[in-house]
């Protein structure tokens, strides 16, 4: 199988499905198409000869799936391979070029975010929302526009950022240090300025991160939660209960905000739907007390950028009625 030769021949080419002794299929425009081309077992051996380290071949064998990245040319690729019937089965995507994207529709905003000097700022939504793009966006300006230090921890490394201004160290989990919680707490001692983790899966990490963010660095960090305010319980409830007030006070104090977003195509066209959350005054309170649920009565008055997602859906450009109101449902 030829890549770049497919990417050639569908040019909205996303994804690319292979598992051993049958019909390869991809993803393009959305929509799945079965090829003719069969990937045997010569090429799922070229894949873990060309691709995969010994890490995380050892991995594979012992877990059943791994995960890694790898370029072409200038085009980025996300590499998970797994087990299926016994067989080996990968799932190939095509990460889009950053510079060949369209703008983003909060740009500004964005921008701003890149300009910050300490803090938590959270991303938030479910798989294949367009997190690490959204972040590697903020990434790019800031080195573009000051000179910092930047730490990221991923797994792997998706986009690769570099800089003439500033210093960029992409760490990768099981290759550079062993997990997203001990890459955090070492890169504290790496004067950093700015810190992004590439998903708080677990207790560790998300208190590693709040500590960073704490002691006055800026913090960006993924997590899987389909609503801002879900960000927020999700990281209480990630620790006992009797340390919620805790981790409430802390988050609270140094909580920026939260983006929720979600890429919907309700006809042929994809449109990127994004929350907003700003950790005023008003809603630290709420954090702090445990108020969760009031949170999104907050963000509908629009104040420091705030919106909902439904909010968002009404505020979506050159989309017709009809589809708006197919996104409207996928809400309530």
């Amino acid at each position: 199988m030829d890549i770049e030769k497919l990417m050639q021949t569908y040019p909205n080419l996303t994804d690319v499905h292979a598992t051993q002794d049958e019909p390869l299929m991809i993803r393009a425009g959305g929509a799945l198409k079965k090829l003719r081309e069969t990937a045997g077992e010569d090429f799922f051996t070229a894949l873990f000869t060309s691709y995969v380290n010994e890490d995380r071949m050892t991995a594979y064998k012992k877990e059943g799936a791994l995960d890694t990245a790898f370029s072409l040319g200038n085009t980025r690729f996300r590499l998970h391979i797994y087990k299926s019937g016994g067989k080996p089965a990968a799932a190939i995507r095509v990460l889009p070029e950053l510079s060949a994207l369209p703008a983003d529709p909060d740009k500004a905003f964005l921008d701003k975010l890149s300009a910050l000097e300490h803090g938590l700022v959270l991303i938030t939504g479910p798989s294949g929302s367009g997190k690490s793009t959204t972040l590697a966006h903020i990434l790019l300006t800031a080195v573009a526009k000051r000179p910092c230090h930047i730490v990221t921890l991923e797994d792997p490394v998706e986009y690769v950022i570099s800089s003439d201004k500033a210093l960029v160290h992409q760490r990768e989990i099981g290759e550079d240090t062993p997990s997203f919680a001990e890459g955090v707490i070492e890169s504290l001692r790496e004067d950093p300025d700015i810190i992004a983790v590439g998903e708080m899966r677990d207790a560790a990490t998300i208190e590693a991160a709040l500590t960073a963010a704490e002691t006055g660095h800026l913090v960006f960090a993924t997590l899987h939660t389909t609503r801002a305010k879900d960000a927020c319980t999700r990281i209480i409830h990630a620790f006992p209960s009797t340390r919620e007030n805790e981790i409430r006070s802390i988050l609270s104090s140094c909580l920026q905000h939260v983006l929720t977003q979600r890429l919907c195509r309700p006809g042929k066209e994809t449109f990127l739907m994004r929350e907003i959350l700003t950790n005023v005054p008003a809603v630290s309170h709420l954090i702090r007390e445990g108020k969760d649920e009031q949170i999104p009565s907050y963000m509908e008055m629009g104040l420091q950028n705030m919106r909902t997602l439904k909010q968002a859906a009404y505020g979506l450009k050159n989309i017709s009625e009809k589809d708006r109101e197919k996104l409207l449902k996928t809400l309530e």
